[in-house]
Parts: structure tokens; C-alpha cells; sequence
């Protein structure tokens, strides 16, 4: 998570004779001291905060066209189905947008230093969702896992486990982060509601669009639409939550 959510997800109890600290003053306060110790001293935040944010909209970006791309009908093909798991196009587009996820959670990870070894843990789980995604992109480069067998499957459907392993520790990341910030006590902000949830279900629906491109549903066209149709969906889910971490960010910015 980035260091504005974990500003609202303190390991420490709320002592009850204070009142919950509002999620934007947190986040002011950590900004502030961020650029004081970079040696601005102006209270802005440092580049990297932008730059966190904005990469998570060209990472959203890459998985829509991925997605779009992955769909048959998109690209024509009628008559029979691919002989790859997807396009060398689409295949592509996810190798790009899984590797801007995994440098921004290792962005995130870098600003939980501090912040307690649970933060440190369940941000390490985001790191291995994001490794495990963009080695699932490189298996779904055609070619790649033709000559490959793996439970009698042929070729071996690497990328889609990779995929289905990934989301799922992305989306235990998640409900552990909501579960954190639940039991914080502090006042959330909207955006910051939108952002962990669609990010959840963004999650959610990469995972089935894995499912759906496995080698046992291959058979049915409309499997393989399907799982496109879910990767583009997660991928809208995925760009709504990066349009939130940026309203986040020039909350905390507009507050100092």
C-alpha cells in the first residue's frame, strides 16, 4: 500500500480518551515530514508520491488494452479459436502494466519502512502478487510454454496459475488492509474507500479471467471471450483505483 494508506492503518490501538485523527490530516502530517527530511522544507510531497500515483493509471492503462486484446472478437478471429493463450499484443500490454505494478508496490513497500513489521509483511504480500503477475504475463507470450507439459496440458497453462496465484495474494493483501483500517478507528475518506474496493474487485475479476482462459475451457469460444470480458473489466476496476490514489494525493498535497 502507498504511504498515504498507510497512514490511516496504524498497528497501534486509538486511546479512547482521543478522538479518531481524520485520514487527511494524517497524511498531511506524514507529507510534511517526508519533504522536510528530502530537504524541501516547503510541505510539499516528495516526486516519488506523484509518480506512485500517476504510474498506477498507465498500469491500468496497459491492462484495459491487455484485456481488449485477449478478447476474440476484438480481434477478429471467428473462425477458430487462438492457438496461444492470447495475442503476442496483448500478451504485451499485461508484461508492461504488471511491471508498473510491481514497481509501485515496491515503491509502497520502500514507505512502509518504519511503519511496523505488520505493514512490512502484508505489503510484502503485494510485492509477490505483482512478481508473480508479470511472470504470468511473459508465460502468456505465444510461444513461450508450447513445448511445455504440465498436468497433461499442453502447452502448459503457467501464465493462468501465475495469474490465479497472484490475484489471490493481491486480494489477501487487501482484506487484510481493510480489516486493519477497520479496526484503526481513524475517519476514512471517500476516495480512499473507492480505491481499496475496486481495487479488490479488480483483483476479483483478473482472477476468473485466468480461470476462464484455462487449457480445460479453451474448448468453448465463449470461454475465452469471457475471460478476456473479465480482464477488461479489472482493468476499469484497476483505473478507478489509481484515479482515487490520485485524488488522495492532492488531498494530502491541498492540506498542507
Amino acid at each position: 500500500m502507498s504511504d498515504i494508506e498507510e497512514t490511516a492503518i496504524a498497528d497501534e490501538e486509538v486511546p479512547e480518551e482521543e478522538e479518531p485523527q481524520p485520514l487527511e490530516d494524517t497524511a498531511k502530517e506524514t507529507g510534511d515530514d517526508a519533504a522536510e527530511e528530502a530537504g524541501g522544507g516547503s510541505g510539499r510531497k516528495p516526486f516519488i508520491v506523484y509518480y506512485n500515483a500517476l504510474s498506477r493509471v498507465a498500469m491500468a492503462a496497459f491492462l484495459i488494452a491487455g484485456g481488449t486484446y485477449a478478447i476474440p472478437d476484438f480481434m477478429c478471429i471467428t473462425q477458430q479459436l487462438p492457438q496461444h493463450n492470447l495475442s503476442s499484443t496483448a500478451a504485451i500490454f499485461f508484461i508492461v502494466g504488471t511491471f508498473l505494478f510491481l514497481i509501485c508496490t515496491l515503491i509502497d513497500f520502500k514507505s512502509t519502512c518504519g511503519n511496523g513489521f505488520i505493514a512490512l509483511v502484508n505489503s510484502s504480500f503485494y510485492i509477490f502478487g505483482a512478481a508473480a503477475l508479470l511472470a504470468g504475463s511473459i508465460a502468456f507470450f505465444p510461444g513461450m510454454m508450447d513445448n511445455v507439459t504440465c498436468y497433461n496440458y499442453t502447452p502448459c497453462p503457467l501464465g493462468q496459475y501465475l495469474y490465479i496465484g497472484g490475484t489471490l495474494g493481491v486480494c489477501f493483501a487487501l482484506l487484510w488492509d481493510i480489516g486493519r483500517l477497520l479496526r484503526s478507528g481513524n475517519v476514512i475518506p471517500f476516495p480512499f474507500i473507492i480505491a481499496l474496493f475496486s481495487a479488490l474487485v479488480g483483483a476479483v475479476n483478473f482472477n476468473y479471467g485466468a480461470n476462464f482462459l484455462m487449457n480445460q475451457y479453451q474448448t468453448s469460444f465463449d470461454a475465452v471471450q469471457k475471460g478476456g470480458l473479465f480482464f477488461v473489466v479489472g482493468g476499469i476496476c484497476f483505473m478507478i483505483h489509481a484515479l482515487a490514489m490520485n485524488v488522495l494525493s492532492v488531498m494530502g498535497v491541498n492540506n498542507t
